[in-house]
């Protein structure tokens, strides 16, 4: 939950006249001690930072607050922080300082932003998890909200490039590709966003200065240099765009790359069992395909969005001149000289000849259509498209191939029932292999029979279940070697006549 991880009031620090000063203050605290080194800072070290942030910041403070007082912020045996004895300093304003500051590190603690925390003697401030994330935030919208996401859509191609070549060792990077794919979308998203909000602005503009200074500062500037430069060379959206879905199809169509895959997941532990790691693995998929499919669309809308605010650009240029009153001021008296020369002649001034006199036209079919009244909605049957035959096969295939691969304890149990008899004892040697299920559970009890204190919990949950009618033991002379695999000899000891039926076997 959201208010679980953070403190009630934590949003209240931005709600009142001071929160210019707060997010000032919050920001360069964050940056200092919290956002890239390992520093422990003590109450007097954060009192002072914020002192500094005051005096730099002193027209960013508003009386509406009534300052927290108290002697002493460090508490116990702390050390006071000393004021410098200066012959030009104000006592006055560094006492008053000194209050605004204590006050404003009351409150990062109150609500939620600060944490105290004792070592002993020693007392030290540090930032809940909850608060770092947010602050972190707070930086990057102070830095920009253009974000350099150049290579983004290199690194989703070479990503899905590497699984190609190694899906085992390179199985956490579909993961990876699905988050950059996503960031790209938010990407694209974030430029469409800065076009629209520099479309606001100038048209909020009320002179011809501040619609010019939109254009060039946030348009030009901040959007056309930077943002739409990327997108338009090193991140353009259909530069790989072919390699990446070449990729994903790829992929899709390996049973085997799609099995490492999912193996790798649940190893990670991103889900918990095989099931959830697979459809996590088809969802990364589809993830990449949906971003790659529909970037067309959004592209289209930047570019519109830019030939629009360019045309704007261009006819503002064009008519500054023309609002400034000079064209009115040469315009007047010639306009009176025209009258006067009227007047003289006792006739309408005109031109002699064939010239037809230009007249607006005023046809229905100029004018505006009235809006058609709307189609009532009607319930029906919505007519699903009937899914293919193959691809259904396919995902059936696969969904068994993998159930196949997936043992369970029972299974086991039956194999070594089979080839143990009832309170006796066969070395692995003499077990025959004749399909491969039997090879499938053969391989699962030489695991649990080599388990030890690193292996999976799968491995340790079969050792139990086995122990309950089985006794292992390792021998040194007779090793397994048949077509099926060569590995060390053990010796397996049936303690009951105990037969595990099919029924109990969970996975079919």
């Amino acid at each position: 939950m959201l208010f679980g991880q953070l403190n009630a009031d934590i949003f209240t620090l931005f709600s009142g006249s001071n929160r210019h000063l707060y997010e000032h203050v919050l920001v360069k605290i964050y940056e200092d001690f919290f956002r890239s080194d390992l520093r422990f800072p003590t109450q007097s070290e954060v009192v002072s930072l914020i002192y500094e942030r005051l005096g730099h910041s002193a027209e960013l403070w508003r009386e509406d607050e009534t300052p927290v007082t108290f002697d002493q912020v460090v508490t116990g045996r702390g050390r006071r922080i000393r004021r410098r004895s200066l012959e030009i300093a104000d006592t006055g304003a560094s006492s008053e300082a000194m209050v605004r500051a204590r006050h404003i590190y009351i409150r990062l603690l109150a609500t939620g932003w600060l944490e105290e925390t004792r070592y002993g003697l020693k007392v030290t401030v540090d930032m809940p998890p909850g608060a770092m994330r947010l602050a972190e935030f707070l930086c990057a919208l102070r830095e920009g909200m253009s974000e350099q996401l150049g290579g983004l859509v290199v690194q989703v191609r070479n990503e899905l490039e590497a699984l190609q070549v190694n899906a085992r060792d390179n199985a956490l990077g579909l993961h990876k590709a699905a988050r950059d794919a996503a960031s790209f979308g938010r990407y694209l998203r974030s430029v469409l966003s800065a076009l629209r909000e520099v479309d606001r602005q100038v048209l909020a503009s009320d002179s011809i200065g501040r619609r010019l200074r939109h254009y060039f500062e946030d348009f030009v500037e901040r959007v056309l240099l930077q943002d739409y430069a990327v997108i338009t060379t090193t991140s353009h959206p259909y530069r790989f765009r072919h390699r990446i879905f070449a990729a994903l199809d790829a992929l899709e169509d390996s049973v085997l790359d799609i099995g490492v895959l999912t193996d790798a997941y649940l190893e990670a532990r991103l889900a918990k069992d095989l099931p959830a790691a697979r459809d996590i693995v088809f969802d990364d998929l589809s993830k990449i395909r949906r971003v790659f499919q529909r970037i067309e669309e959004a592209f289209e809308r930047i570019q519109q969005h830019r030939a629009r605010l360019e045309t704007r650009l261009r006819n503002t240029v064009r008519y500054a001149g023309r609002r400034s009153g000079s064209f009115l001021m040469r315009s007047e008296p010639l306009l009176l000289q025209l009258d006067k020369l009227q007047e003289s002649h006792g006739r309408t001034l005109g031109i002699p000849g064939p010239l037809e006199p230009r007249q607006s036209p005023l046809s229905p079919f100029l004018l505006a259509r009235s809006r058609n009244a709307r189609a009532p909605i009607v319930s029906g049957i919505l007519l699903l498209p009937s899914a293919e035959p193959l691809r259904e096969l396919r995902k059936r295939l696969e969904r068994e191939h993998l159930d196949r691969l997936t043992v369970t304890s029972e299974q086991v149990s039956r194999f070594v029932e089979r080839r143990v008899p009832p309170f006796g004892e066969t070395e692995a040697a003499n077990f025959w292999i004749d399909t491969i299920d039997d090879f499938l559970a053969f391989e699962a009890l030489r695991l649990a029979v080599a388990a030890s204190g690193d292996t999976p919990e799968d491995v340790h949950q079969l050792v139990a279940h086995l122990r309950e009618s089985f006794s292992f033991q390792r021998s040194d002379g007779a090793d397994v070697d048949n077509a099926w695999l060569a590995c060390n000899g053990f010796r397996v000891q049936r303690k009951d006549d105990r037969v595990t039926l099919e029924g109990h076997d969970h996975a079919k």
